[in-house]
């Protein structure tokens, strides 16, 4: 599997365009990889991991198109991964010569709300599931399974657990630590990447935070999953979902990961799984 990132920014993206603090005028003035727009990812240019506000202008950055795209995972419905607007362009009279269905899988409020955008237009094109926590099931020759994250009060987010060739990743973006219930279900599980965030840096105390992770609580989920094997030396971890609120510039937060062994993601990054 290769894995995109076509954003890695927190939900104000970087530079937000109201700020004056330190981060956003640098990045604003220097470009480069301090430049990050809003989460989302693709994988092997067929699987796509959220839409983000900036989706159609990623693509377009990185020379892509979605032509190829057979299925969309949602991870929660907050609208900097939930631009589901988009899919409007896919529908009849919009888009032309579009022979095969697109499969949206998420929870029951991204389901509905894919359903209520596409307002009646979707016709043949989509094909929408809802998912259940914790249930894998065949895609396409990937088994996907969505796990619970520890993010919004009022909604069950998921996390995603995709495996191809012996090969898994999990894309753990917008939660904090863990849930009991996602750790106990990882121990059965070797993963081989993992992207996690660090959307509170340093700002925030605690470490085990609640909504979104913080240094300290990022490096306490790496050592749990490494001490129940779900990680091992050969894993590779990459931090992503990062806010101007936490003042490091990508250089200084590559840095400080660096020293803990871990990764830092950008916008345009691709890896191998």
């Amino acid at each position: 599997m290769k894995l995109k990132f076509l954003g890695t920014a927190a939900s104000e993206g970087i530079p937000n365009p109201f700020c004056n603090c330190e981060l956003c005028t640098k990045a604003r003035h220097e470009g480069g990889k301090d430049v990050r727009t809003r989460a989302s990812a693709l994988i092997d240019g067929v699987i796509q991991i959220d839409l983000s506000p900036e989706w159609s202008a990623q693509l377009a950055r990185e020379k892509l198109d979605a032509r190829s795209l057979h299925t969309v995972l949602f991870t929660h419905t907050h609208p900097d991964h939930f631009n589901v607007g988009e899919f409007v362009s896919r529908c009849q009279g919009f888009g032309y010569n579009i022979n095969s269905p697109l499969y949206v899988f998420g929870n029951d409020l991204s389901i509905k709300g894919a359903f209520n955008a596409l307002d009646g237009l979707g016709g043949n094109r989509f094909i929408l599931q809802v998912l259940p926590p914790f249930m894998t099931f065949e895609h396409f020759g990937y088994q996907i399974t969505p796990t619970l994250a520890n993010h919004a009060k009022m909604e069950l987010c998921y996390n995603y657990l995709i495996t191809k060739d012996g090969r898994t990743l999990f894309y753990g973006l917008d939660s904090g630590y863990l849930p009991e219930s996602t750790f106990e279900f990882l121990k059965k599980v070797k993963i081989d990447v993992a992207i996690l965030e660090c959307t509170y840096a340093s700002y925030r105390e605690g470490d085990k935070t609640d909504n979104h992770l913080n240094f300290t609580s990022l490096f306490n989920e790496v050592a749990r999953l490494k001490a129940q094997g779900t990680l091992d030396d050969n894993s590779k971890v990459y931090a992503s979902h990062v806010s101007h609120s936490g003042k490091l510039c990508h250089q200084d937060l590559e840095a400080l990961l660096h020293d803990h062994h871990l990764e830092t993601a950008f916008d345009g990054l691709e890896i191998e799984i």
